[in-house]
């Protein structure tokens, strides 16, 4: 007797969502060892880069539950891949940043940086002592072949993409067993 035809059988982990959710927890865990292991602070894009790998190891996680129906896993598969388009378009824009074909946001520090306060008031001082460093957006702490950390974030993002979808596309993955 082959143990599809056993009643109450346990079925197996759903491959491509299961590979998609220990992608998402590998960049954000990535993340954190660079950051707290190597000492690269992080500016607040490369902070905004961790929130789709995290949505992504949530939704994952949702679709690689065996009991799922098959076609709500392959639509958050397909959700999944829409994340990581989204969170290489991120990237994308911070690689643009640290090239300076465009300036970052507000929050990026640089030139749109509000002046240091030279006041001589102890309160603005200690304030001043208290408040976080501004990780400028187009500094790159790191590279690899002259490939930037978002650089290499976009890329990745792409790859997870096209993985994703090409796992929704293909319908023989999803049916029920």
């Amino acid at each position: 007797m082959t143990s599809s035809l056993v009643v109450g059988a346990p079925r197996a982990l759903r491959p491509v969502p299961f590979l998609l959710l220990t992608a998402g927890l590998g960049l954000v865990l990535g993340a954190l060892f660079i950051e707290h292991v190597m000492g690269i602070a992080p500016c607040i894009l490369c902070v905004y880069q961790r929130i789709p790998p995290a949505l992504v190891a949530v939704l994952a996680g949702v679709a690689a539950v065996p009991r799922m129906p098959g076609r709500w896993a392959r639509r958050l598969t397909a959700l999944i891949g829409l994340v990581f388009l989204a969170s290489a378009g991120l990237a994308g824009y911070h690689v643009g940043v640290e090239q300076h074909w465009w300036a970052g946001t507000a929050q990026c520090g640089g030139e749109t940086a509000p002046p240091v306060d030279l006041s001589t008031n102890l309160a603005d001082l200690r304030q001043a002592l208290e408040a976080p460093e501004i990780v400028p957006c187009d500094a790159i702490p790191w590279s690899l072949l002259g490939i930037s950390l978002a650089g290499y974030n976009m890329m990745i993002s792409m790859l997870l993409a096209g993985l994703a979808l090409w796992g929704v596309r293909r319908p023989d993955r999803w049916r029920e067993r």
